[in-house]
């Protein structure tokens, strides 16, 4: 029994509505598998990784890389066994998680585009999209850095993957580099590494006059060369450091 089954809808209706929900949840960084995959527990509030692939309706292959992802996530968790079993966490903790992370995100641009519209600063913010554009940005600025360079990111291992010698480089020409990552994550070796767990967007500071804030996918982000925005920026983000487990 799928999810059209137990919903009584018909294909058209329950189509529609995978589309409006992983439209939200792509928001927050699901893709639309992941998506698919997380409202099929949430109906069936466990399964094993093939009865959760039919009734979300994606690829068996497809399933077990959603799930694993949406437990690194902590969307769900699971049951060591024969068959493994996926289930749900739950959804008000989830949600009054990223609610905190996401009013924090939104408060602290309010303040800065307070500052800049006090001070009369002209917006020089601009958009990227594509994740190969979006990496290769966060590599320009690692490139350009000479004092200092600070990321914040869940998408750590895709970073350094892109970017690994440029880390290496950066750190032979005495640049510091500060990472903020989520536990257990492999990181550049010789950086300066912080753990915080539940990261959602990327921060990226060169110098304190680059900076750079993606999507949790790497799909857009902002990139501004303004002094007194990267800089605001970095100052922030060494408060945050400071109160961040090594």
């Amino acid at each position: 029994m799928d999810l059209t089954d137990i919903l009584k809808l018909d294909m058209k209706g329950i189509e529609e509505e995978y589309r409006r929900i992983s439209s939200v949840l792509r928001k927050i960084g699901l893709s639309d598998y992941e998506s698919r995959a997380y409202v099929a527990l949430i109906v069936h509030q466990h399964g094993t990784a093939d009865e959760v692939a039919s009734f979300a309706r994606i690829p068996r292959t497809s399933a077990y890389k959603a799930l694993k992802s949406l437990r690194e996530k902590d969307f769900i968790d699971m049951n060591e066994g024969r068959p493994t079993i996926f289930h749900s966490l739950p959804i008000q903790e989830i949600r009054k998680e990223l609610s905190e992370e996401i009013d924090e995100a939104f408060n602290d641009l309010e303040s800065v585009q307070g500052m800049l519209s006090d001070r009369g600063t002209p917006q020089l913010v601009f958009t990227i999209s594509g994740k190969d554009r979006v990496l290769s940005k966060i590599g320009d600025i690692l490139e350009s850095s000479r004092r200092r360079f600070i990321i914040s990111t869940s998408q750590m291992q895709r970073i350094r993957a892109a970017h690994s010698q440029k880390f290496k480089d950066s750190l032979r020409r005495g640049v510091e580099i500060l990472v903020v990552a989520e536990p257990f994550i492999k990181v550049p070796e010789c950086t300066k590494v912080y753990r915080k767990a539940d990261l959602i967007a990327t921060d990226v500071i060169g110098d304190g006059v680059m900076a750079l804030i993606a999507s949790p996918d790497l799909s857009i982000c902002g990139f501004s060369d303004n002094p007194f925005l990267a800089g605001h920026l970095e100052n922030f983000m060494m408060m945050v450091l400071g109160k961040t487990s090594k």
